[in-house]
């Protein structure tokens, strides 16, 4: 991709999170996104239709850089080394921090946080070929992961104690 386009979709994306810590999605005006993003409206409209494409965009990419590290967790790994799936959470979390800070502090992040939980669940789901209608204890396990993980790094970042995060994690999984 060219690194214009990059640069320009960075440069939304910040400010549509900044203005989202600000006021609701809604309340945000194309002419005030392109004066935080330091582009003009023509080239906004390149890249999308409305606020709302907009701000589905940037949440999909936030979901979509998140998901990536789904990819590398094995449910069976989950009961025998749970050390490993909780630092491969943390290490999505850690590796996208600045989106994650900025996406905690915004107003939509109660009504979205759901969401990326649940993609990233049945993303694990799906690459295990675990159906959570059928096995609910391995869903619930997935879940029961993926939320405690998001909750206390939420919780505590930007200054979390991985350390910390990992010990309680694992604690819980083994039932120490």
């Amino acid at each position: 991709m060219d690194k214009r386009i990059v640069r320009t979709r960075l440069a939304v994306f910040n400010a549509l999170f900044d203005l989202a810590t600000e006021k609701e999605i809604d309340k945000i005006t194309v002419v005030e996104l392109c004066e935080r993003a330091g582009i003009n409206k023509s080239t906004f409209y390149l890249h999308y239709r409305s606020i709302n494409d907009c701000f589905q965009k940037c949440f999909d990419l936030f979901t979509e850089k998140m998901l990536e590290f789904s990819k590398d967790i094995v449910y069976e790994d989950m009961g025998t080394a749970p050390e490993k799936t909780i630092a491969t959470i943390l290490d999505a979390t850690e590796k996208n921090m600045v989106y994650v800070e900025r996406f905690r502090d915004s107003v939509m992040y109660d009504s979205a946080i759901r969401t990326v939980k649940e993609a990233f669940v049945n993303e694990i789901l799906k690459k295990n070929n675990i159906d959570p209608t059928v096995n609910y204890h391995e869903a619930a396990k997935v879940t029961f992961l993926v939320g405690g993980c998001a909750d206390m790094i939420m919780r505590f970042s930007p200054n979390f104690n991985r350390a910390e995060i990992e010990k309680i994690m694992v604690d819980v999984i083994k039932r120490k």
